[in-house]
C-alpha cells in the first residue's frame, strides 16, 4: 500500500474506535419508531393484564421419596440408591404421577368424576384438563416431592388430589422396579445386542489397523503421507517451471525481432562467425582469391589469363557461400533439436512427477479415510461400552431385592383448597412499560449498529489502515457551510505542503461509488488553492458522467480534442481551458465523447506534463474507482490519489475493494477524504465541533454526554 498523506500511522483494527455507538443520536434519529414501539407495547399490556387477572384455588400434597429402605429377610443386602440412580428414580416418579394411564384410571373414581368433571364434559377432556392442572416440584437435595392441583373452583379439589395420589402409589407398587423380571429380560436382550455390536466393531477396527500398519488410533495424529505430498508437490512445481522455461526458450528462439530476424538467427550467425574450421577454410580461399586478383592486375578483360582467374574467383566465392550456408543450416537444426529435446525431457519429468503426486494423494486419502473410520469406530465402541456398563449395573440393581417395600409414601395429604391471585394488573402493566422502554431504546440502537454504511472517520481508518486526511460535512445541513469551507482550506493546505515538500504536482480525485461529490471537491479545492497563491487547474477526466460546471457555453471542445490530435502541442491550451470565475477555478472540460471512457492514444502523460508548465498543481477529476478503469489508468501517471468516501452510502466491503485496487496501482502517495458527513442530532464529535465553531468557545460536556457518547 502506498504511503498515506495523513500523518496518522496504521493501527490494528481491534484498537481503532469507530464511534458508531451513540445511543442518544440513535434515539433522536429514530424517535418516531421508538415512540411507536413504546406506545404499542405499553398498549398491549392493558388487555393482557385484564385477561390474566383471575383468582385460582390450589391444594397441595407432599410425598416422601427416600433413597433408602430396610431390606427384607431374604435380601442379600440393603438398598441405598446412589446420587445418579436416585435422581433417575425421582424423575421417574414425577412422570408417573402425570402419566395418562394413572389419570385415566383416576377419572373412573366416583369422587373424582363428581368433583372434577364439568357438565357435559367427556372423560378424555376432563383427563387432559386434569393433567394440565397437576404440577410436581422437587428440590435438589430435598427428599420431598410436592404435588399441586390448581383449578378455578375449590369444590372437592383436595378429594381429587388425594385420589390421584392414591392411584399413583398403587401403580408404583405394581411397577416396583426392584422386582421386574420383564425389565431384566429386556435389558439382557439389549445387553447381548450391545456385546455383539462391540465385537463386530472391534473386528473391523483390527482389520483397518492391519491394513494401515498401526497399533492404535488417536485424535490429531499426523498422516505419514503428508510429508511425501509436500515434497512431491515441490518437485512437481519445480518440474513445471523447468517445462515453462524450456518452452519459453524455444518460443524465444523462433520469435521474430524488429528487423525480421529471430533470436535463433542471431545465435546461428554468432556461432558460424566464431567457427574455427570455417574461418580457416575461408582464410585459405580468401588468400587464393587475393592472389588471383593480383594476377589480373594490368590484364585486359579479354585476356585468357584474366578470364580463367575470374572464373576461379567466382568458384571461390561460391564455395565460401556454400560452406557458410551449410554450417548455418547444421547449426540451426542442432539448436532447434536441442531446445525441443529439452522441452520433451522437462515435460516427461513433469508428467512422471504429476502421476506420482496423484498416486500419493490417493494413498493419503485412502489412509485418512480408513483412519477416520477407525476413530469413529473407537467412539462407537466406547459409547457402547459405557451403555453396557450402565446396563449391567441396572440389571444388578434390579436383581438385588425382589420383595422390597418401595421408597415412596405420603408425608402430608392434600390440604384444604386456598385461593390466590395469579397475576396483578399493576405488575403486568409495569412489566410491559419496562419492556416497552427497553425495546424503544434498544431497537434504534440496534438499527444503527446493524447499518454497516460508513459514517465516521474511525470506520475509514479501521478499513483502510490509516486515518483520512480530511472530512467534509454535508452542505445540506444548516450552518455547516463555514465549517465545511474551513475543512476544505485545511485539505488545500495539506496538498500545498505536499507540493512544497515532495514536489507532488498532480493529484487524482476519485470516489468509491458514483455520486460521491468528486467534482464539487475538485472544483472547491482548486478554487481555494488559487486563492492561496497556488496556480491550480481542475481537469475533468470523467467521460463516464461529465459535469456542466466544467463546460463553457461558447465551446464544446476539451480534453478529448487534444488527445485526438496528432500534434496536440501545437494547439494553444488557452483556447480549451475555461478561465476562472468568482466561484470556479481554471478548468479543462472532458469535451464531447461517444464513449463512457477516455481514449488517451498514449498522449495523456505528455499532456499532463505540458499542463504542468503552466500550473503549479493539477487536480484530475476521475470517475468512481469501482465503476470505471479510468481512475486506475490515471493513478499510474500522477503524483498521488485522493480517495473520496461518501458517508452514509459507502459499505465497508466497497471501501476495502477500492483499497485493494489502490494497492495494485501503488501511487507514490494516497489519501482518503470522508465526504458529506452528517451532523448527528443529539451530540457527537461533529455536533460539538460545529457548536464550538459557531460560538468560538469550548463546550463543557454534561454527565449524560460523558456516559452516553464518550
Amino acid at each position: 500500500m502506498p504511503s498515506p498523506i495523513s500523518a496518522t500511522s496504521s493501527t490494528a483494527e481491534q484498537s481503532i474506535p469507530t464511534g458508531r455507538l451513540k445511543p442518544l443520536v440513535s434515539l433522536l434519529s429514530h424517535k418516531w419508531l421508538a415512540l411507536f414501539i413504546i406506545i404499542v407495547v405499553t398498549a398491549m399490556g392493558i388487555p393482557v393484564a385484564s385477561k390474566m387477572e383471575k383468582t385460582v384455588y390450589n391444594t397441595t400434597a407432599v410425598l416422601l421419596v427416600s433413597h433408602k429402605f430396610i431390606p427384607t429377610l431374604d435380601s442379600e443386602k440393603g438398598m441405598n440408591l446412589g446420587r445418579g440412580d436416585y435422581q433417575f428414580y425421582l424423575k421417574q416418579q414425577k412422570n408417573l404421577i402425570q402419566r395418562d394411564d394413572v389419570l385415566q384410571e383416576a377419572m373412573q373414581v366416583p369422587e373424582v368424576r363428581r368433583n372434577w368433571l364439568r357438565p357435559q364434559e367427556r372423560d378424555r377432556q376432563g383427563q387432559i384438563r386434569l393433567k394440565r392442572a397437576i404440577s410436581v416440584k422437587t428440590k435438589r437435595g430435598n427428599p420431598f416431592m410436592t404435588v399441586k392441583l390448581t383449578s378455578n373452583k375449590p369444590k372437592g379439589l383436595d378429594i381429587v388430589l388425594d385420589a390421584v395420589v392414591k392411584l399413583y402409589l398403587k401403580k408404583s407398587q405394581e411397577e416396583n422396579i426392584f422386582d421386574s423380571s420383564g425389565r431384566v429380560k429386556k435389558l439382557k436382550q439389549l445387553q447381548t445386542k450391545l456385546q455383539d455390536s462391540i465385537a463386530k466393531k472391534r473386528e473391523l477396527r483390527t482389520k483397518i489397523a492391519l491394513e494401515l500398519g498401526v497399533t492404535t488410533f488417536q485424535e490429531n495424529s499426523s498422516n505419514p503421507y503428508d510429508a511425501l505430498l509436500i515434497e512431491s508437490t515441490k518437485a512437481h512445481t519445480l518440474a513445471h517451471r523447468q517445462t515453462v522455461k524450456a518452452e519459453t526458450n524455444f518460443a524465444t528462439l523462433t520469435k521474430k525481432l524488429g528487423n525480421e530476424q529471430t533470436t535463433l538467427d542471431i545465435f546461428v550467425d554468432e556461432m558460424v562467425a566464431n567457427d574455427s574450421v570455417l574461418k580457416a577454410f575461408k582464410t585459405k580461399l580468401t588468400d587464393r582469391r587475393t592472389e588471383l586478383l593480383t594476377q589480373t592486375l594490368g590484364l585486359t578483360p579479354k585476356h585468357p589469363s584474366r578470364q580463367r582467374a575470374e572464373l576461379e574467383i567466382a568458384k571461390i566465392d561460391q564455395d565460401i557461400k556454400q560452406a557458410t550456408d551449410k554450417l548455418s543450416g547444421e547449426t540451426r537444426n542442432r539448436l532447434l533439436k536441442k531446445s525441443q529435446a529439452e522441452i520433451s525431457k522437462a515435460q516427461s519429468i513433469e508428467q512422471a512427477l504429476a502421476d506420482e503426486l496423484a498416486k500419493q494423494r490417493n494413498n493419503a486419502n485412502h489412509y485418512a479415510t480408513l483412519y477416520n473410520k477407525a476413530l469413529l469406530l473407537n467412539q462407537k465402541i466406547n459409547r457402547a461400552s459405557q451403555q453396557l456398563n450402565k446396563m449391567n449395573n441396572r440389571i444388578d440393581f434390579l436383581n438385588i431385592e425382589a420383595t422390597a417395600p418401595g421408597f415412596v409414601r405420603v408425608d402430608t395429604p392434600a390440604s384444604k383448597p386456598h385461593s390466590s391471585t395469579k397475576f396483578k394488573p399493576k405488575q403486568i402493566i409495569l412489566m410491559f412499560i419496562v419492556a416497552a422502554l427497553g425495546l424503544g431504546i434498544t431497537v434504534p440502537i440496534l438499527i444503527d449498529m446493524l447499518d454497516k454504511r460508513i459514517r465516521t472517520t474511525g470506520e475509514v481508518h479501521k478499513n483502510l489502515g490509516f486515518a483520512p486526511m480530511a472530512w467534509i460535512l454535508d452542505l445540506s445541513d444548516n450552518g455547516t457551510e463555514q465549517l465545511t469551507t474551513d475543512q476544505l482550506r485545511r485539505l488545500a493546505l495539506a496538498l500545498e505542503r505536499d507540493w512544497h515538500t515532495h514536489d507532488t504536482t498532480s493529484f487524482v480525485l476519485t470516489s468509491v461509488k458514483s455520486g460521491g461529490g468528486t467534482t464539487t471537491l475538485t472544483l472547491g479545492l482548486a478554487h481555494i488553492l488559487n486563492e492561496l497563491g497556488v496556480r491550480t487547474l481542475a481537469v475533468e477526466l470523467n467521460a463516464f458522467k461529465p459535469d456542466d460546471r466544467y463546460c463553457d457555453a461558447d465551446s464544446s471542445e476539451g480534453l478529448t480534442t487534444l488527445l485526438s490530435q496528432d500534434d496536440f502541442q501545437s494547439l494553444p491550451l488557452e483556447m480549451l481551458i475555461v478561465p476562472a470565475t468568482t466561484t470556479l477555478p481554471d478548468r479543462l472540460p472532458v469535451g464531447k465523447t461517444s464513449k463512457p471512457y477516455i481514449t488517451t492514444h498514449g498522449k495523456l502523460r505528455s499532456l499532463i506534463k505540458q499542463l504542468k508548465a503552466h500550473y503549479d498543481l493539477i487536480l484530475l477529476d476521475t470517475p468512481p474507482l469501482l465503476l470505471s478503469a479510468d481512475a486506475e489508468l490515471l493513478g499510474k501517471i500522477v503524483g498521488g490519489v485522493l480517495l473520496i468516501v461518501e458517508a452514509e452510502v459507502t459499505m465497508p466491503g466497497e471501501l476495502k475493494r477500492a483499497a485493494h485496487l489502490l494497492e495494485r496501482l501503488d501511487p507514490p502517495v494516497v489519501g482518503a477524504i470522508l465526504n458529506r458527513v452528517k451532523v448527528f442530532r443529539g451530540g457527537g464529535y461533529f455536533t460539538e465541533l460545529l457548536k464550538e465553531y459557531e460560538t468560538r468557545a469550548k463546550l463543557q460536556p454534561g454527565l449524560i454526554q460523558r456516559l452516553l457518547w464518550h
